[in-house]
């Protein structure tokens, strides 16, 4: 399969990504079994990246994900790309809420990274713009998971242009 290069990030991509959403209760179930095939099959026809999320089953879809690359994450950690996102979070009432606060985001990356069994993430993402936490704090965060190594690069979803060139302008997005 042919590979491109991820945004700014010199990520070199399969064409083709293994996106995992539906790989949680939430979402009205799934077989892992047949999940886990599916992955797996992608990884033999050449598939290197795979994108989840943490509000996904909020770590349902990165379990299932880490359970069924994990000879690859084990021993090939470099051929495998790993995208997640963060910044949703449940709140009291069950409802899901849009979080990108440094607090959040670090606990939420520290889940994922667990979820996974990894020690790093590829591309973490914000997965949606959040209002109350100004993008300049959310942007040092990010900032501070990178210098740490436990991210190697930084994008968004569901963004808008100038959300991404406010965040840009502490923490370029890749």
């Amino acid at each position: 399969m042919d590979n491109v290069t991820l945004g700014g990030s010199g990520l070199q991509v399969s064409r083709i990504a293994f996106g995992t959403w539906q790989l949680s209760p939430a979402w009205g179930g799934f077989d892992e079994r047949e999940a886990i095939a599916a992955i797996r099959y992608a990884r033999e026809q050449g598939v290197n990246f795979f994108d989840t999320a943490q509000a996904y089953g909020f770590g349902e879809s990165e379990r299932a994900l880490g359970r069924a690359l994990r000879d690859d994450l084990d021993h090939r950690r470099d051929e495998v790309i790993i995208a997640t996102k963060g910044g949703v979070r449940v709140d009291e009432n069950g409802a899901r809420v849009r979080d990108s606060s440094p607090q959040w985001l670090r606990d939420g990356l520290e889940k994922s990274l667990e979820a996974l069994g990894v020690d790093h993430i590829d591309l973490y993402q914000v997965h949606w713009p959040d209002s109350s936490t100004p993008f300049a704090e959310t942007g040092e965060a990010l900032q501070q998971m990178v210098d740490e190594g436990k991210i190697r690069h930084v994008g968004v979803s569901n963004f808008g242009p100038g959300q991404i060139d406010e965040l840009s302008r502490t923490r370029p997005v890749e």
